[in-house]
């Protein structure tokens, strides 16, 4: 079969071997859902990969790991400034909070939740004036 094949006149193609092996690939391979995640702007996903990893500017990252303010304490004095005492529990910013999660929300929901949800999240942290 092959020789026949190869006794037949060839057509001619414009496209590279590399070009043809890339579309092939291409029509095989299966689409990848979009997470939430990846359905925010830049600017948003920088805030929640941020929030959710601990590498931020927040006091307790900033005094344990790079040593470069005195204590790791939130400004309202409660407890240390980190991602769930900002999401949940500083008075600072409960007004806000209020504001923009009129019900009870979950940090889980908050940082993993659906667009919305993560939308929330930057809005507040964009109004709330803190730098992560």
């Amino acid at each position: 079969m092959a020789k026949l094949g190869a006794e037949d006149e060839q057509e001619n193609n414009p496209v590279s071997l590399t070009e043809m092996k890339t579309i092939i690939k291409s029509l095989h391979r299966t689409p990848q859902p979009q997470d939430s995640y990846h359905l925010l702007s830049r600017p948003q996903q920088v805030v929640i990969f941020r929030l959710r990893t601990g590498h931020n500017r927040l006091n307790q990252h900033l005094h344990g790991k790079l040593h470069v303010v005195p204590s790791p304490m939130c400004s309202c004095g409660e407890a240390e400034q980190d991602t769930a005492h900002i999401l949940r529990d500083c008075r600072n910013h409960q007004v806000l909070r209020e504001e923009i999660w009129p019900l009870p929300e979950s940090l889980h929901n908050k940082l993993y939740g659906p667009v919305a949800a993560l939308q929330r999240t930057t809005n507040y942290i964009s109004r709330s004036g803190l730098q992560v």
